[in-house]
C-alpha cells in the first residue's frame, strides 16, 4: 500500500503537481474569469458546479446542441475528474470535448450564462493552465475578429 501511494505521488510530481504544496493549489484554484481571486479561493466545486450548471442549462435552452455536454463536462462526475490523474488518452478526449464546447459557446461569450459555463471549464479543468491556455485563447481570439 505504501509503495502504491509513493508511486502515485511520484507520478503526480512528474506531471508538475505537488499534492503537498497547498499554497500553489490555492493559487491555482483561485484562477477565475468572473470572481476575484480571494473569492474564488473560498469556493468549493459543489457550489461552483451548481452555479455553472444553471448557466449551462440556460445555454441548452438557447441551443440544443449544448445538451450533449450534460453527461460529460457538466455532469456530477466532472467534479471528481482531475487532469493530473488522467492518462494522456483521457486528457486528449477531454481536450476534444473542451474544444468542441468552446467552439460552440465562443459566439455567445458576451452572454452571462456562457461566461458562467466557461467558468466551470476554467476552474475544474484548468483551462488557464499553460498547457490548456491555447484552447481558450484561440476561441476568444476568433470571436473578437
Amino acid at each position: 500500500m505504501a509503495t502504491s501511494i509513493a508511486a502515485q505521488l511520484a507520478q503526480l510530481r512528474a506531471k508538475g503537481f505537488n499534492p503537498t504544496d497547498f499554497k500553489a493549489q490555492k493559487i491555482q484554484h483561485s484562477q477565475s474569469l468572473i470572481f476575484e481571486p480571494r473569492v474564488a479561493a473560498t469556493q468549493n466545486f459543489d457550489s461552483l458546479l451548481l452555479m455553472c450548471h444553471e448557466a449551462f442549462h440556460e445555454l441548452c435552452l438557447l441551443d440544443s446542441r449544448f445538451t450533449g455536454f450534460a453527461s460529460s463536462i457538466f455532469s456530477e462526475q466532472s467534479k471528481q475528474e482531475d487532469r493530473t490523474q488522467m492518462t494522456s488518452v483521457q486528457n486528449d478526449k477531454l481536450n476534444t470535448l473542451l474544444e468542441d464546447f468552446l467552439g460552440l459557446v465562443g459566439g455567445r461569450l458576451l452572454l452571462k450564462p456562457a461566461l458562467k459555463a466557461v467558468e466551470w471549464l476554467v476552474r475544474r479543468f484548468r483551462l488557464v493552465a499553460p498547457q490548456q491556455r491555447h484552447h481558450f485563447l484561440t476561441i476568444v481570439h476568433q470571436q473578437s475578429l
